[in-house]
């Protein structure tokens, strides 16, 4: 699976300027510990995915919405048949950001997320009742990188333009409180969570400090070996029938503007030392990675999704996009079935986003219609 959130915009992309920024939102007021979702009966026609979640092959959520225009109203929609037919869901309150900050949404364990930078949303009970979940001690300037879901506990981690933290909460509770241990300071901070086979934590700081831990119950958190060099970043491809593995990602533009090196490396187990799995591959620059096996994976990129099927040894490139697009959730909920967001503009530079679907590992993809 990938979350990741996606902060550049398809102009920046345009001028392939992606990069690790640190975070630059302002801070808002908490949200009120109960939140009233928005209530809609009618999937309106047209309607934009911004951001999706799979259980299954069959059962997934779609976040949407009719336009990407500062407080648009946002759509939950459910299907539990692979997208044949959808039902409407009451949405949480996360109304399209003034930033153009992608929204975001997770459902794990009977657990619904969203997010939209700022603020948390979650809801135990498919979208009946939505909780936000408060960041305790958080002031000034910070950005919701990532979320993840596992033991009933929300993880999100939290970047500012000094450190970078993981907070924690059982879900619906309404505070999320920083977890001890897991921070790291200095400019430039990212990092990267993973709920797959085991919650695993990165963090780094301006390409010279990295520390990475994994914890089996979302309590208690071991520190490790580093998945990747100092030098690089960390994105968690999750633990495969034992295996852990990462993707490690040059900065931004190190090879030539818009472009980035990247390298598979895998652990025997938790805890273990991480090798490399395959050469080094130059690409666009990674905006996330995802496993579904300990050999078939999947890079997102600025202008296609690369796969291999080999543990990275070789790749090829799916769902190519001429103008640049941003990729946003891809999931393989089970070994041949896959979903991604593509968000780009056509020829006649009009905006598209399209949900795509593949039941063959990731080889050949297929837009997916939605009401």
């Amino acid at each position: 699976m990938m979350r990741k959130r996606h902060i550049a915009t398809l102009a920046a992309i345009a001028g392939c300027a992606i990069g690790l920024a640190a975070p630059a939102m302002a801070a808002t007021a908490a949200p009120a510990a109960t939140a009233k979702a928005t209530a809609s009966t009618t999937i309106p026609k047209g309607l934009r995915p911004m951001s999706a979640s799979w259980l299954t092959p069959q059962r997934g959520i779609v976040l949407g919405y009719l336009k990407r225009a500062t407080g648009a109203k946002p759509y939950l929609i459910t299907t539990s048949n692979g997208g044949k037919t959808w039902q409407s869901l009451s949405a949480p309150p996360v109304t399209y950001p003034a930033d153009n900050d992608q929204p975001d949404v997770t459902w794990q364990d009977g657990v619904i997320e969203a997010n939209d930078g700022t603020h948390i949303y979650v809801t135990t009970n498919e979208g009946r009742t939505w909780s936000a979940e408060r960041l305790a001690g958080v002031s000034g300037s910070f950005d919701v990188n990532e979320v993840a879901i596992t033991h009933g506990r929300v993880f999100a981690l939290v970047t500012s333009n000094t450190a970078a933290a993981v907070y924690s909460g059982v879900a619906g509770k309404g505070v999320l409180t920083v977890v001890r241990g897991l921070s790291i300071t200095g400019t430039g901070t990212y990092g990267d969570l993973s709920a797959q086979g085991a919650l695993e934590v990165d963090l780094g700081n301006n390409y010279e400090t990295e520390r990475y831990w994994y914890s089996r119950d979302g309590v208690h958190f071991t520190a490790a070996a580093l998945p990747c060099p100092v030098t690089t970043t960390a994105d968690l491809g999750g633990v495969r029938a034992g295996k852990v593995i990462a993707l490690c990602s040059g900065s931004p533009s190190d090879i030539g503007l818009g472009q980035n090196d990247k390298q598979v490396f895998i652990a025997a187990k938790l805890g273990g030392a991480f090798k490399p799995s395959g050469p080094v591959f130059d690409s666009s620059n990674t905006l996330g990675f995802v496993t579904d096996s300990t050999t078939d994976m999947t890079i997102v990129t600025t202008f296609a999704l690369y796969l291999t099927f080999n543990a990275g040894k070789t790749w090829a490139p799916e769902i190519p996009q001429n103008n640049g697009a941003i990729f946003a959730d891809v999931y393989y909920p089970s070994f041949s079935t896959g979903y991604v967001v593509c968000d780009t503009y056509n020829n006649a530079l009009q905006e598209v986003d399209t949900l795509y679907r593949t039941t063959d590992g990731g080889r050949v993809w297929h837009a997916l219609a939605l009401p």
